[in-house]
């Protein structure tokens, strides 16, 4: 199988399998703090005392900030698992006092514990990460909305709405309006008051459609808004498909694979065959997305593709759309030297399984479905089209 090209191009800090990216290269600043110990200086961050044969005791929320507010002696990093769950009071004590923290020790903790509880998830950390939204850090604000993702509370609406129309710092504004896509999802589900989820898209509307607004935030807006029933949307993906910057082209990709209308189905497929690895990836997560079963034998082909990122996505996509073909393919990538393809194959096959309908054939031959089993805009792109084109070899 290909192995896994460094360093990888600068548009992959953008795509789907790298949202967390900022996240990452802060959680390598925290981890490259703790491998210097024993060689700081007093104004060291955070750093571990594991090494220091010391029985771990979790401190009081108190002591935890006299401590990162202090100038001196190591902090163990699992002393901020103290952090999590905080009451009222200690979050009062804590958002008192926060700013007096140093800031290179703010965002190494905010950072650690962020990543930390992607892997533990007894971690609550809503109260901590709630107060870090307001940090005067930019860094830290956008870490803080990372981390609050999962957490569609309708407390946090006004919070992220003012990061989405004022913050000073585009990327703050930008992961806003990410994050305010599982709203705008929980909206269309039923599951978020009506008049909470219509303020939350005419927010995001109105950024959208005003070309004053910063690109990064105007995709981000595109991607949330795919998940609505709106009216005009089909045309705003559209547009968005048609426009001269790449990035925003990604977007209209994503947005399609969101949108779950089927009218985009060939279109998507026509763009597993485009030169640029974004292109690709995106066209192959929608092609998962809106469940493309004849896409699959050009699914296949990207687990060659050059790119991992683009042969990630194909695992993933191939595991939603399922069928036998898929699931012979990815067996076969289980035989794959890289990690990373080997994990998600597992993934995928779990979610192939777990979702197949009882009485779907996995483990036996496949029939070619009728001509009239066929959705047409399986084959949009088989029409002629003189704006779509077609991609040389």
């Amino acid at each position: 199988m290909p192995q896994q090209t460094e360093p990888q191009p600068p548009e992959f800090e953008e795509m789907s399998f790298s949202q967390r990216a900022e996240a990452r290269r802060l959680g390598e600043l925290a981890d490259a703090w703790l491998a210097e110990h024993g060689q700081m200086s007093a104004e060291a961050p955070i750093v571990d005392a594991h090494n220091a044969d010391l029985p771990f005791q979790e401190p009081s929320v108190d002591a935890l900030m006299q401590e990162l507010m202090g100038p001196g002696d190591a902090i163990d990093p699992e002393r901020l698992r103290a952090f999590s769950d905080l009451n009222r009071t200690e979050a009062a004590a804590v958002a008192r006092d926060w700013t007096l923290v140093p800031v290179e020790r703010r965002r190494a903790a905010i950072a650690y514990l962020v990543e930390l509880a992607e892997e533990d998830l007894h971690l609550y950390l809503g109260p901590i990460l709630r107060i870090a939204l307001g940090d005067p850090d930019a860094a830290i604000r956008r870490e803080a909305v990372r981390g609050l993702w999962e957490d569609v509370s309708s407390d946090l609406v006004d919070p992220l709405l003012r990061l989405l129309r004022a913050d000073p710092d585009v990327g703050v504004r930008e992961v806003a309006a990410e994050a305010l896509g599982a709203y705008v999802l929980a909206g269309e589900l039923d599951e978020f008051d009506a008049a909470t989820a219509f303020r939350i898209e005419e927010a995001l509307l109105a950024l959208l459609t005003d070309e004053r607004t910063a690109l990064d935030v105007r995709r981000r807006a595109l991607e949330s808004m795919a998940y609505s029933g709106e009216v005009g949307m089909r045309q705003l993906i559209e547009d968005a498909y048609y426009a001269s910057d790449e990035a925003m082209r990604v977007s209209a990709l994503r947005a399609m694979g969101r949108s779950a209308d089927v009218r985009w189905r060939g279109l998507v497929r026509a763009e597993l065959q485009n030169p640029s690895p974004a292109m690709r990836l995106e066209a192959a997560a929608a092609c998962g997305e809106l469940a493309i079963k004849t896409a699959v034998q050009e699914l296949i082909r990207l687990l060659s593709d050059d790119e991992l990122t683009v042969r990630l996505a194909a695992i993933a996509a191939l595991g939603q759309i399922g069928g036998k073909t898929a699931q012979e393919a990815l067996q076969a990538m289980r035989n794959s030297d890289e990690a990373l393809e080997v994990e998600a194959v597992d993934l995928a096959l779990e979610e192939l399984i777990f979702f197949a309908e009882p009485g779907d054939a996995l483990f036996e031959e496949e029939e070619e479905p009728d001509d009239w089993e066929r959705d047409r805009w399986d084959f949009w792109y088989e029409f002629n089209d003189d704006d779509l084109g077609a991609y040389e070899e």
